[in-house]
């Protein structure tokens, strides 16, 4: 199979495919004529690459994985350092979901509020929006410290007050 084909059935790109191979994680047979040629087992194990790549995983914590068994002496140690480094590996998917299902929490929280704004006429701005009840809420909202216009203080010479 070549690396096109790869790359279109993974859905990334050849350039992606090369550099994993570049950093030695993937090893494919070779024509007289110098072309690669990918296999089935290649597919896979770029596809298990990508798939923890595209979860946060660095190229580092890819390839000491992948290097695992290479660097053990005996199966016994290749396998509790297998064991070891899936658990580190669970663990963090663990915390991402937390953090993951955390945010989507505050979301759903941000949704309910912002879309009882709807139908305000009012210029969407921080002197306005402070005179509206709904935006008392705004404070245990995090995702809305992005959307909220920042606090400015006032430029006149009486109060130095935010507006």
């Amino acid at each position: 199979m070549k690396i096109g084909e790869i790359a279109q059935r993974l859905n990334t790109t050849v350039r992606t495919l090369r550099f994993y191979e570049e950093q030695g994680l993937i090893h494919p047979r070779r024509k007289p004529s110098g072309t690669r040629i990918y296999s089935e087992d290649d597919l896979e194990r770029f596809a298990a690459l990508i798939n923890l790549a595209r979860l946060g995983f660095s190229l580092q914590s890819l390839a000491e994985l992948a290097g695992i068994r290479k660097a053990s002496a005996t199966g016994d140690e290749a396998s509790r350092a297998v064991a070891k480094r899936l658990t580190e590996i669970e663990a963090e998917l663990a915390e991402r979901a937390r953090a993951i299902e955390c945010q989507r929490a505050d979301i759903a929280k941000a949704l309910t509020l912002v879309r009882q704004c709807h139908d305000c006429q009012q210029r969407p701005v921080r002197s306005v929006c402070a005179q509206c009840p709904i935006s008392a809420e705004l404070k245990d909202i995090g995702i809305l410290k992005l959307v909220w216009d920042e606090e400015m203080p006032c430029l006149c010479d009486n109060c130095n007050q935010p507006i």
